[in-house]
């Protein structure tokens, strides 16, 4: 691999470390003030619902001013709704939608850092290393998922009370995304796209285009589960939140571990092997989860969705950076294009979870809810492999 992609994937693995470690307290802060998956929906809808017009906007600024900038805007937004997380308790207390404020500056900030990423990515990797790119670059993220946790529990455990480790950690996700930034500094990258309209990389004129459109919205609709629901039913069958962060800890372990394995087997004659274990990996997991509900689902599904992310996510990532990687001259447009499609689908899918929770009982909306949108891969699959 190039240094640019040794760097890239450096720099997604630190914020990965950040990312998890913020994780660790403003999940549970926001779900103890707004007690109600509802909200908690809604603030997810919000926050990917802010990627679409912030990776627009993100993309015109890109064209005069290298990608460190629109770096160093998310991060400090980022940086910004943690604080609003922390510091406004007291308006979560007289009205629990205060919450969804941090909603929408986390998707804000994260408009322009993954529009910065992924488009890194997408720019820095070669057709001859793109395999082996995204292996080695999901084998790292999910070491940082390993790591942060521990880093997390011995700051919290070490501080006098639970708000001074929170304020410790934030200090230290500070310090991390400073070193994000600088390591951004060092890839010298801009937009290299001509002046093309946006708006015509969301036309489906093109067939190829238009087949890895449709797979990215089922992808997104799959998607969407991981976002508000599976780690809650992980969460309940484990019990306690001790037992829950152990499982966490160890099914991203096992994840690094598939990567790795799976890094040297992954290239485009394979492809459709790989792809297909995936997919059946991918939604086994969750609705074997979903049917069981308790302890052994919640480690089935764990190590099955382990597996699932390196056979079926690096293969989905694999695809469609070659997709993209066919209009080398509108590469953030159409990384723009593909990400707006993306949040479109995961909010529906979303929505669909809370439309099921509204008009069904619990133990019912769950099954109807995760097995319906764990079909979502076959279409992913089926559709990328039939236009790659």
């Amino acid at each position: 691999m190039s240094k640019l992609e040794i760097k890239t994937i450096c720099l997604t693995s630190l914020f990965n470390i950040a990312s998890t470690l913020v994780s660790s307290f403003v999940s549970v802060y926001l779900f103890v003030y707004a007690d109600s998956l509802v909200i908690m929906a809604l603030y997810t809808i919000i926050r990917i619902s802010m990627f679409p017009p912030f990776f627009m906007i993100g993309s015109k600024i890109a064209k005069k001013v290298p990608f460190t900038i629109t770096f160093s805007i998310g991060l400090c937004l980022i940086t910004c709704s943690l604080v609003y997380a922390l510091t406004a308790t007291h308006l979560f207390e007289i009205n629990k939608y205060y919450v969804l404020i941090a909603a929408l500056i986390t998707g804000i900030g994260e408009g322009f850092y993954y529009f910065s990423s992924n488009t890194c990515i997408q720019i820095v990797s070669s057709a001859e290393t793109r395999a082996r790119f995204f292996s080695y670059f999901g084998t790292f993220g999910n070491i940082s998922n390993f790591i942060a946790p521990f880093i997390a529990t011995f700051i919290i455990n070490s501080a006098h009370d639970d708000m001074l480790g929170y304020r410790r950690i934030l200090y230290l996700t500070v310090c991390i995304f400073i070193a994000v930034v600088c390591l951004a500094i060092t890839l010298h990258k801009k937009s290299d796209d001509k002046d093309v309209k946006l708006i015509e990389c969301f036309k489906l004129d093109d067939e190829k285009w238009r087949g890895h459109q449709i797979g990215v919205f089922f992808y997104g609709l799959h998607n969407s589960l991981s976002l508000i629901l599976i780690n809650l039913i992980v969460f309940k069958a484990a019990g306690t939140g001790g037992t829950y962060s152990k499982l966490q800890t160890f099914f991203a372990l096992f994840t690094a571990l598939s990567y790795f394995c799976v890094t040297r087997k992954l290239d485009r004659k394979n492809i459709n092997k790989i792809f297909n274990v995936g997919v059946f990996l991918k939604s086994s997991a969750t609705i074997v989860l979903v049917l069981s509900n308790n302890m052994y689902g919640a480690i089935y599904y764990g190590i099955v969705n382990a597996l699932a992310q390196a056979f079926y996510d690096n293969s989905y990532n694999y695809l469609s950076a070659c997709a993209i990687g066919r209009f080398p001259d509108e590469m953030t447009a159409r990384v723009v294009a593909r990400e707006t499609v993306l949040s479109i689908s995961r909010c529906i899918g979303m929505g669909f979870i809370i439309l099921c929770s509204k008009i069904m009982s619990e133990d019912v909306y769950l099954k109807v809810a995760v097995i319906t949108l764990s079909l979502a891969p076959i279409f992913v699959n089926r559709v990328l492999l039939k236009y790659k």
